[in-house]
């Protein structure tokens, strides 16, 4: 066992220590405290530890809800009240925004710092009949009484830990792998090994999903014409445009689940990455849709490298570009500041309790600003 003096948070949220020429991150730790630690893992003069004792506890730390949080590795800020997490992400967002110094940044709390999700995902271990979320040592913890999760999902997860039931799904099933519940149309659904979110994507807070689409309609509004046309890449089904009204090309990879075109969206299966992404969306348009006045970009955590692409290519008016990892929303949208103003940057807090939020940054050509 080692003691730590804790100097910093890092903008993952954890522990920062400095000893003998080494950094030493260590989660659910706080600036100024003194713990005991085991270090787990190695690389070249960096370690990672696992917090066994607080010595000296900052003054802001509280004992966590959840009875899984010292070994759980679904949450990272239990130890803090929601205030002051919310600091921390603000601090976070901050620093990777610090070539932005004069952009404000505006949190948008939860309405509810527990039993939000309406997804999870929980690991197994057929031959050690363990079931749960990852721990520190990246082995399934079984996590009966998770807080993050709904009240329904909950009720179905338990019915799986009774009596080991989650086994019987394990037919032909490899001995180690994953289940998803998910609840959609207020019913919960089970899937065996199959990929992320494989019944559709959605945001895994309905209420701040909610929150999120009425924000992104006021910005809308506040920067386009009533004749805007939106074009939402990575747009999923829909559901950042659909409350818009305004016409609408809707972009994605679809399988044979692609979202049927309505009144405003029409929508179009677009692998996004590839070399030829443009010239194949272009192609792909509907001769009566014109040139997006606003791109709607929301894509997953590896971001858009080529974003700056995409939008010489269109030349909007305006660009909204979300993203769930900070580092590929600042590199992207930093290839674009040639010809459009970063105006507004929103943190939304989407994944209480962890580390995880949405960043939102809306970006206008700059002759209009």
């Amino acid at each position: 066992m080692t003691h730590f003096h804790i100097l910093d948070l890092d903008t993952m949220g954890q522990g920062v220590a400095k000893a003998d020429g080494h950094i030493t991150f260590i989660a659910k730790t706080l600036p100024n405290e003194v713990v005991e630690a085991d270090i787990y893992r190695n690389k070249k003069n960096i370690h990672f530890a696992h917090v066994t004792e607080v010595i000296t506890a900052a003054p802001e730390r509280q004992e966590a809800p959840c009875p899984h949080y010292a070994q759980c590795g679904g949450c990272d800020y239990q130890h803090v009240d929601y205030p002051t997490e919310l600091a921390y992400k603000q601090k976070a967002l901050r620093r990777h925004l610090r070539h932005f110094p004069d952009i404000d940044i505006t949190v948008h709390a939860a309405p509810q710092r527990w039993h939000y999700r309406n997804r999870i995902q929980l690991h197994y271990h057929a031959d050690k009949k363990v079931l749960g979320l990852m721990d520190v040592n990246y082995e399934p913890l079984p996590v009966q009484n998770c807080l993050l999760i709904q009240e329904q999902v909950r009720d179905k997860m338990l019915a799986l830990y009774q009596d080991d039931a989650w086994l019987e799904l394990l037919q032909d099933e490899p001995k180690r792998g994953h289940l998803e519940l998910y609840c959609r149309d207020e019913e919960v659904q089970v899937s065996v090994n199959e990929p992320y979110a494989n019944g559709g994507f959605t945001q895994v807070f309905p209420h701040m999903n909610h929150y999120l689409t009425t924000w992104l309609s006021h910005q809308v509004n506040q920067y386009m014409d009533d004749d805007a046309v939106i074009y939402d890449l990575f747009g999923g089904n829909g559901n950042l445009s659909l409350p818009l009204g305004r016409p609408t090309v809707v972009v994605d990879q679809y399988g044979e689940h692609q979202p049927q075109d309505n009144d405003t969206q029409t929508f179009v299966s677009q692998n996004l990455y590839a070399k030829d992404a443009l010239q194949r969306l272009q192609a792909a348009i509907p001769d009566d849709m014109q040139q997006p006045t606003c791109l709607i970009i929301d894509p997953p955590r590896s971001g858009l490298k080529n974003l700056k692409d995409f939008v010489s290519t269109f030349k909007p008016k305006a660009v909204i570009f979300i993203a769930c990892e900070p580092t590929s929303f600042v590199r992207d949208i930093a290839t674009c500041l040639e010809h459009y103003t970063l105006m507004k940057v929103d943190l939304f807090d989407l994944f209480p309790a962890t580390q995880h939020y949405e960043t939102v940054g809306v970006l206008v050509r700059n002759e209009l600003v």
